[in-house]
């Protein structure tokens, strides 16, 4: 057995028991398992990576785990810790991205693609944005700040995989839709029309979408050492 092969299934096991537990209870139980998601998949990146990891990634770990904690707490500024949480955490993820950015050449169809996919991360944020929020006890302005901030995070993520379509970028791509997809049902399931499909979505794509953050993480790290050697 590998050295990290532990760490994962104990991150599947733990992701698992987290869609259950959101399910059906009992919700107790949540605060073991989702503190479980993000410390076991950080272990497994660690020890994939040959415990080498930078600052950046290291806090978007450590935010992406404080913003869980935060769901699960039940006092008044929970939910405002948590939405800061990952609003830093993809503020970060973007910082990283950014610094691998070098000159970028489109064709037509990319283009186009990408007009596209702006066109609707624009209709989607305006649509979500004008939803009822009365329940919701984070300021507005800070909601409208994080949906351009993960907006951005999106549309780098198509850039990417546009530019180099590669396993890597693959994952990163499917990362960024599961925190739009977690996000948007986040918002429907807690704050306008209550459902429990609405809450398999919103957790199953939140706890997986770790998952494919770290794929990208190891893919392109890589990558990287394969372009330097």
């Amino acid at each position: 057995m590998k050295a990290n092969t532990p760490s994962l299934i104990l991150y599947f096991l733990a992701s698992v028991l987290t869609i259950v537990f959101t399910l059906v209870g009992p919700e107790s139980y949540l605060l073991y398992t989702k503190s479980l998601v993000v410390s076991s998949i950080f272990i497994y990146y660690l020890t994939t990576s040959n415990y080498k990891i930078d600052l950046i990634k290291g806090a978007i770990f450590l935010f992406s785990f404080i913003g869980d904690v935060f769901v699960l707490m039940d006092y008044e500024d929970s939910e405002i810790g948590s939405v800061l949480s990952f609003l830093i955490a993809y503020l970060l993820l973007i910082i990283h991205l950014v610094r691998g950015f070098k000159k970028i050449e489109f064709d037509k169809i990319d283009i186009l693609s990408l007009i596209s996919i702006i066109i609707v991360m624009i209709v989607l944020s305006i649509t979500i944005l004008s939803l009822p929020f009365e329940k919701m006890k984070t300021d507005f302005s800070i909601i409208i700040i994080y949906s351009i901030v993960l907006s951005i995070l999106i549309c780098i993520s198509v850039t990417k995989y546009f530019t180099k379509s590669n396993f890597a970028f693959l994952n990163l791509l499917v990362m960024s839709l599961c925190f739009l997809l977690s996000d948007i049902f986040y918002v429907l399931n807690g704050f306008y029309l209550s459902l429990s499909a609405f809450s398999l979505i919103e957790i199953s794509t939140q706890v997986f979408s770790y998952f494919f953050m770290v794929n990208y993480f190891i893919a392109n790290d890589k990558f990287l050492k394969k372009i330097k050697q």
